[in-house]
């Protein structure tokens, strides 16, 4: 690039919110390259043409004109009793009155006023195509409820419309001192599971946490999935959407359907289904298609069986689908799907959701998704009602399947020439690629972030708290142009406030807790923005040991939900093996020059952790010299080798005092994962792999649920962090 055009493609940059150059993973500035600027302006819809001088020019004219000549943003925020100011630009006109206004609140009451010169400022002005433009500064009425509301702004006989968000500064906040578990829930088994763990199964696991003193129950997303022969995507965090749920979860035997749908009752009793059913429970890894299969069988049965059966039910269901439009759209997406050869792949016409045309033939897949859809929604939502005290921790994606439904009925939403993913950190070294295509923040905020707002009410509704992924996403995302390195990326910023606004709203709504996953390579702003506005930080042990430093371990912050991993680390004894080290060395990622540091910086933190927490009492050797009981719904497959004995108790001990320290601390909710207990050493997955690679996702617990909750080692645990936390 030519030094002259440099400066004209970073104010362009600057202009659309692209982010150039940042600090990345390891402490270090870099420049995201010309060609990566351009390729995510374009990404963007800047008119770059061939991106010659003139052409960059013509751009930044294009965008400075669009900015000035829209009077006034589409989506404005009112923070609850406070003063809210909002930028008027218009060109420079004499006449006293500029503009009229009127606010229609989200109750249907509407207030309205007349805006003259002299009431509103000027702040600033620019000439933009010969003409002279000024921002004047006005204010909205004081004490606006609570809500979505609508501000309409007339200007010579022509009228603007703004979202006006007003919400509380801070976020739901429960109050209480609490702890819960975590365990994904296809790793979740019992002696009734088909092959994968279900609500049924979530139910048991709540009552049991509850009857231990636990207060939550942690989850990956459970969101609808490709779980099919294609296309195929087992993992949680690249949903088919984020609206709708997962129905391989639904358990058919709680449906009331089942009591009278005889040929249902007869497969489900067939010697052939149970057999289906006992390869499943014996396979070392979850079969998803296989899984999927077995229960769409039984599901589609007691949708055609309720179809034909006009009743209350049939009629509930009815209702509920007219009362959820969208979830026809799904239906119909998704019945499309299964009918052509991966139609989606170069968005053909035929897949438009205005253009889109259903066959006779789709009625049955129609008629399936919707009932699927329906049974896991009052599942779900029985869960959150009956759970007796014990609540749900769900987990919100960043991103979703590019050729998933919402990018399919969202196009414009979504910035399909690039992807997500993060910056070089010292575990990846070329920076990682999420696939997911990044939401458009320009585009979405035309929508009045409408796709948003439904996604976070669809999620919070059933939750107790919910947990944001990758947080800084409020703020900015990185994105990989198509087709790029992901080291060359750069990022993009979004309307933080805005989007803080419609989290602290919806979770009041919801009463729901908001944690924001601030791991990773996250400014400090970024902290700040949750500590201000009330959402939970993640603490995990793991990553604030210090060797060498004062203060070895890291400070626990208040209102924080702590725990000792995550699903993306390596578990706690995976930890002080350095299992995570000898499978990057296993995988080509770390060489040997580099692993010999790697480990020796393990064995500090260790050693750290050992020094910096109480001694060791003998009382896990007692609990692993208790007889265990028989590992009824015992997953099957290879365990790892067991360590020796006293090597266990000692393991089991330090465990015992990180729950301690934590349980201790001023953190609002202490997470522990229930795997964690029996000293698991394997991941549930294994950052930067695929399927092909890892068996990511798809690991069973080794212990099924009637086994792990007679264990000592669990019981003993839980009791002890109940009474600390208590």
């Amino acid at each position: 690039m030519a030094d002259g055009e440099r400066p004209t493609l970073h104010r362009l940059a600057r202009l659309h919110g692209v982010q150039a150059t940042y600090r990345d993973g390891c402490g270090r500035w870099r420049r995201a390259p010309p060609d990566t600027v351009r390729a995510v302006l374009r990404a963007l819809g800047a008119p770059l043409g061939a991106a010659r001088p003139a052409d960059l020019r013509a751009a930044t004219a294009a965008r400075r004109r669009a900015m000035w000549s829209r009077p006034v943003e589409p989506v404005l925020v009112a923070w609850s009793g406070r003063r809210t100011d909002f930028l008027l630009r218009l060109p420079e006109t004499p006449h006293r009155t500029i503009a009229r206004c009127r606010l229609r609140l989200e109750n249907g009451r509407t207030r309205s006023w007349t805006v003259g010169s002299s009431e509103a400022p000027a702040v600033d002005s620019a000439v933009v195509d010969g003409t002279r433009y000024v921002s004047r500064r006005l204010s909205l009425p004081r004490r606006l409820p609570d809500g979505y509301h609508d501000l309409d702004v007339e200007i010579a006989d022509r009228t603007w419309r703004a979202l006006v968000i007003a919400a509380p500064v801070r976020a739901y906040d429960g109050g209480e001192r609490s702890w819960g578990a975590f365990l994904p829930l296809h790793a979740l088994q019992s002696a009734d599971s088909w092959g994968v763990g279900d609500f049924s199964d979530l139910d048991r696991l709540a009552s049991w946490i509850g009857s231990q003193g636990g207060r939550l129950v942690g989850l990956l997303p459970a969101l609808a999935g490709f779980l099919g022969e294609a296309p195929f995507e087992p993992s949680p965090y690249l949903p088919v959407s984020r609206l709708f749920w997962n129905e391989l979860h639904v358990d058919p035997r709680r449906l009331p359907e089942l009591a009278r749908c005889e040929p249902a009752q007869r497969l489900v009793a067939s010697p052939a289904f149970r057999s289906r059913v006992a390869a499943l429970r014996a396979e070392p890894l979850v079969d998803y298609r296989r899984a999927m299969a077995l229960r769409r069988q039984v599901l589609e049965l007691l949708a055609r069986w309720l179809d034909e059966c006009p009743d209350r039910r049939r009629g509930a269901f009815l209702d509920w689908v007219e009362q959820h439009p969208v979830a026809r759209e799904y239906a119909a997406f998704r019945a499309l799907g299964e009918r052509m050869a991966r139609p989606w792949r170069g968005w053909p016409a035929a897949m438009r959701p205005e253009a889109i045309h259903v066959e006779s033939r789709d009625r049955d897949a129609i008629r399936y998704h919707l009932y699927a859809q329906w049974t896991a929604a009052r599942q779900i939502a029985q869960l959150a009602t009956d759970a007796r005290g014990v609540g749900l921790y769900l987990d919100a994606p960043v991103g979703v399947h590019p050729d998933g439904f919402d990018v399919w009925r969202h196009p414009a939403l979504f910035a399909r020439g690039a992807a997500l993913g993060a910056p070089p950190d010292p575990l990846f070294a070329g920076g990682q690629d999420w696939s997911a295509p990044p939401p458009h923040p320009e585009a979405a905020r035309r929508d009045r972030h409408a796709y948003f707002r439904a996604s976070l009410a669809h999620q919070m509704a059933p939750a107790a708290a919910l947990r944001l992924d990758h947080v800084m996403g409020l703020h900015r995302l990185f994105w990989i142009p198509r087709g790029g390195a992901a080291a060359d990326g750069a990022y993009v910023r979004y309307p933080a406030d805005e989007l803080y606004a419609i989290v602290c709203l919806e979770s009041h709504r919801h009463r729901a807790r908001v944690v924001g996953e601030n791991l990773g390579t996250v400014p400090r702003y970024v902290n700040a923005s949750l500590s201000r506005h009330g959402l939970a930080r993640l603490h995990v042990a793991q990553f604030g040991i210090a060797p060498g430093d004062a203060d070895a371990l890291a400070r626990i912050p208040r209102r924080s939900f702590a725990c000792v991993d995550t699903h993306d680390t390596p578990t706690f004894a995976g930890f002080l093996t350095g299992k995570d080290i000898d499978e990057r060395v296993a995988r080509g990622v770390l060489d040997a020059e580099r692993a010999g540091p790697a480990r020796r910086r393990r064995r500090a933190e260790v050693a750290t952790l050992r020094g910096a927490l109480p001694g060791p009492t003998g009382r896990g050797a007692d609990v692993l010299r208790t007889p265990a009981p028989a590992a009824a719904g015992k997953g099957v497959g290879d365990p790892p080798a067991e360590a020796a004995p006293s090597r266990q108790a000692g393991d089991l001990e330090l465990l015992w005092a990180c729950f301690d320290r934590l349980a201790r601390s001023a953190a609002s909710v202490v997470i522990v994962n229930l795997e964690d207990l029996w000293l698991e050493t394997r991941p549930q997955n294994v950052p930067g792999t695929g399927p092909r690679e890892r068996p990511n996702w798809r690991r069973r617990a080794r212990y099924g649920l009637e086994a792990f909750k007679r264990l000592p080692e669990v019981t003993a645990a839980l009791a002890r962090l109940a009474r600390r936390r208590s």
